[in-house]
């Protein structure tokens, strides 16, 4: 039996190993919409004793009576066509709702470490912020990021390799050979098919490099790509794009990028969108 999600059917992760960071992160908007993802999320043991976490934040333009707001933890690397359904309290005239530390406290994972993606589903409209961050061991510092929910329908589906819409881009990417920048990059399946996904680098110019790196992704779930470019050009990359797209029939995905400054613990996540045409 698969699970049913009741609007519109990707996703990921920040454990110790992403070193999400960012400083002074700004607010930013999507359209509206009932079904949609938070790209990365973690309850998991950081460096030097710290702990990850994320704290959710879901914004209504209304709440009514029947109003329902669904979440599903999905696993990286796993299949979670069964993730359990977890469904937040809500009060009928409140729109602003806000869960400390949801992948621990609320999804109620129990005991370990856990990092994936949260999909949500209403049958209202919302806009949805996930803070992802480490605590220091003795609780005096911490460095995070936001991890904004992007639209279900803003994944980009298989088709055409030409067709820049069945593609995912990356920019603003640096790494650097010394190992003060790095770059991680996230897959995430937001269908229930197994799917492959190729992920490949362009120079400034568009011309490719002639390196690709294919992986697989299980339904409803993520895959971290850990520093791929530190083999690419002796490790020295800040002029590239980077793009991915869906290879099985039917696939649809996301592409996300996490550039860290290992020497001030500043980053920034970034999410990849279509190349569409403008409006007229």
């Amino acid at each position: 039996m698969l699970r049913i999600r009741t609007v519109a059917v990707a996703a990921i992760v920040a454990a110790a190993c992403f070193a999400l960071a960012t400083t002074g992160a700004a607010q930013v908007n999507q359209t509206q919409h009932s079904d949609g993802w938070i790209l990365a999320a973690a309850h998991a043991p950081g460096y030097h004793g710290s702990i990850w976490r994320t704290d959710l934040w879901v914004v209504f333009n209304y709440v009514g009576d029947s109003t329902y707001f669904d979440m599903y933890f999905n696993k990286a690397g796993q299949d979670n066509t069964f993730a359990a359904k977890h469904q937040l309290a809500l009060t009928a005239g409140k729109k602003v709702y806000h869960i400390e530390d949801v992948v621990d406290h609320f999804l109620d994972l129990g005991d370990g470490s856990w990092s994936g993606a949260i999909h949500y589903v209403t049958n209202a409209k919302v806009q949805v912020w996930a803070r992802v961050y480490s605590i220091s061991a003795d609780g005096r510092a911490s460095y995070g990021e936001l991890v904004e929910g992007i639209p279900t329908a803003d994944a980009s589906p298989d088709s055409d390799p030409w067709d820049a819409d069945a593609q995912q881009w990356v920019y603003a990417i640096q790494h650097t050979a010394d190992g003060r920048f790095r770059v991680n990059f996230g897959i995430v399946n937001p269908t229930g098919l197994t799917v492959q996904y190729r992920v490949r680098i362009f120079d400034s110019t568009g011309s490719n490099l002639d390196e690709s790196i294919d992986v697989e992704v299980p339904p409803y779930s993520m895959i971290q790509l850990n520093d791929p470019l530190a083999a690419l050009n002796g490790g020295e990359w800040d002029e590239i794009e980077v793009r991915s797209r869906a290879l099985t029939e039917d696939g649809r995905g996301f592409l996300w990028a996490s550039v860290v400054d290992n020497a001030t613990n500043d980053a920034f996540f970034i999410r990849g969108v279509k190349r569409m045409t403008p409006s007229e």
